[in-house]
């Protein structure tokens, strides 16, 4: 037996084991759904038409603060939710959902507290695809782009490639934009490599698989490499990208060959030129060849040295050196 009721405060706790809220099923279309307070509760989109605008209701036509709404994306489209002043408030994506409420009902625009959720886990990063030969536009599914730990998300969308550009990118760039260029920036979160003519003609998925909770580290707080260097400033974890290695405590040494046409003079001499310098002079050489020499390091500078044979016949073969900073690794 049903019992209908137009309206019930309850000041205590309600304890119900079933409930079933009024639904609307939209078909999307390119126009705008204006949602009053007498709206169902529950509001679901489908089809497939681009352009539909949710407009939320007057807040000022709301008893109290705490009324919600909750949105359902089913639809292959964006769904764009506005306040009742027309401004907007966040762009649903396909197969999201958004849980709103009403915290403010002093103006039509009122304020809104909401959480937006997907249906099904997303890839992360996002995934690009394209209909073969029709032209540069590509598209993207909804995902979630991460940068220093700041989690942000992309609805889903289409992007125009450049065209006649080989080894292009799609990237999330830091800002959360989806963009497309001819070369990756720093710090942008790579999608997919392109090559195009005046259409497109190849698409690589270049998504890395990383841990959600990984914070990438920036050119300035990540080093190379160097003597001397303390191995783990601070507290924060950062992962380094590919093309930076995280500073350890490590002597430094180099080494390398000279050819035995390089000496000349009396005694035979060479001069050996180190690519990047030494911090300073405070190192020590080692010297071997396969001619039966009292090898010597002569003017020893941070930028490189000279090798004397001590003798002046001429060489035979090649003469290796190794030069090593004077210090202790850790």
């Amino acid at each position: 037996m049903s019992f209908y009721v137009d309206s019930a405060v309850i000041e205590g706790q309600l304890t119900h084991k079933s409930w079933n809220t009024n639904i609307l099923l939209t078909t999307v279309a390119s126009g705008t759904l204006s949602l009053t307070n007498a709206s169902e509760s529950t509001q679901v989109f489908q089809g497939s038409t681009s352009g539909q605008i949710v407009k939320m209701p007057d807040c000022t036509t709301f008893a109290q603060i705490g009324q919600r709404y909750f949105l359902i994306n089913d639809s292959s489209q964006n769904v764009t939710v506005q306040d009742n002043a027309s401004g907007a408030l966040f762009l649903l994506g396909t197969g999201q959902r958004s849980q709103m409420f009403c915290t403010s009902i002093g103006t039509a625009a009122g304020a809104w507290s909401y959480v937006i959720m997907t249906k099904n886990p997303v890839t992360d990063p996002l995934l690009v695809s394209y209909p073969a030969g029709t032209g540069l536009t590509v598209a993207y599914n909804a995902g979630v782009a991460r940068f220093n730990g700041v989690t942000t998300l992309i609805a889903a969308g289409t992007i125009t490639l450049p065209g006649s550009t080989t080894g292009g990118w799609v990237y999330v760039d830091t800002d959360g934009v989806v963009k497309a260029t001819a070369s990756l920036p720093l710090g942008a979160m790579a999608m997919a490599l392109f090559t195009t003519t005046t259409l497109v003609t190849s698409l690589t998925d270049e998504r890395e698989t990383v841990d959600q909770n990984a914070v990438w580290g920036v050119v300035g707080d990540i080093q190379p490499e160097r003597y001397n260097t303390v191995a783990a400033a601070g507290t924060l974890e950062k992962a380094a990208r590919a093309d930076h290695t995280h500073a350890i405590n490590m002597p430094l040494y180099k080494a390398g060959s000279i050819a035995q046409g390089t000496f000349t003079g009396t005694p035979r001499t060479a001069a050996v030129t180190f690519g990047t310098a030494f911090p300073s002079t405070s190192y020590i050489v080692t010297i071997t060849g396969t001619d039966g020499r009292s090898w010597v390091a002569t003017s020893l500078l941070a930028t490189g040295f000279t090798i004397s044979s001590q003798a002046n016949q001429a060489l035979t073969g090649p003469v290796g050196w190794n030069a090593t900073f004077i210090g202790e690794s850790q």
